[in-house]
């Protein structure tokens, strides 16, 4: 009788290791979730002149129209493309809304726009990256890292990062379209082809 259940000892340990390696992988992801902060990337290339990108990116209400979920920016101190400068930007998700200061921290003419957003719900970090590649065409690249302030929000973010990726997808959607409404130094040049 006693050789029918001599693989239940094994059954047994497997049990355990798979519950052991289940509270390890929660512990690790505990103390890992302590002082998280998560980053997202997106680029595109697109059709237009780097100084039409530009004015788009750098602007407050041009912020306003592409980037997704922003709501509202209102200037606080100085212009966005100086260095130090400050604004209130509003935020919205669904029924959520909520505000943050934000800081231009590091701004190269035409080729990086940094700042830095604080706020009650969380600190982000917004960079923006344009690379011509040639007359009408540049390479956009964005990238944020959210720090979510409440701990089990950094623990669950995983959950998110779908709707943070689509917002970015539509973010550069909204970019094009815009870019196709306002863009005037490829026009001048097409026209004159």
């Amino acid at each position: 009788m006693k050789d029918r259940f001599k693989d239940w000892n094994l059954l047994h340990k497997s049990v355990v290791a798979v519950l052991a390696a289940l509270f390890v992988g929660i512990a690790v992801r505990a103390i890992v979730a302590i002082d998280a902060g998560f980053e997202l990337k997106q680029e595109a290339v697109v059709p237009y002149a780097t100084s039409d990108v530009w004015s788009l990116i750098t602007s407050n209400k041009g912020r306003i129209r592409w980037q997704g979920q922003l709501v509202d920016v209102q200037r606080l101190t100085g212009e966005p493309t100086e260095t130090g400068s400050t604004r209130l930007i509003f935020w919205k998700v669904g029924y959520k809304a909520w505000h943050a200061v934000e800081q231009t921290k590091e701004v190269l003419p035409e080729r990086v726009f940094a700042t830095i957003q604080e706020s009650d719900k969380d600190h982000r970090w917004f960079r923006v990256e344009l690379k011509p590649e040639g007359e009408c065409s540049t390479h956009v690249k964005v990238s944020e890292i959210i720090r979510p302030m409440a701990y089990n929000k950094r623990f669950w973010f995983f959950r998110e990062m779908e709707e943070h990726e689509a917002k970015w997808d539509a973010s550069f959607d909204a970019l094009e379209r815009w870019l196709a409404n306002t863009a005037t130094a490829c026009e001048a040049g097409s026209e004159a082809s």
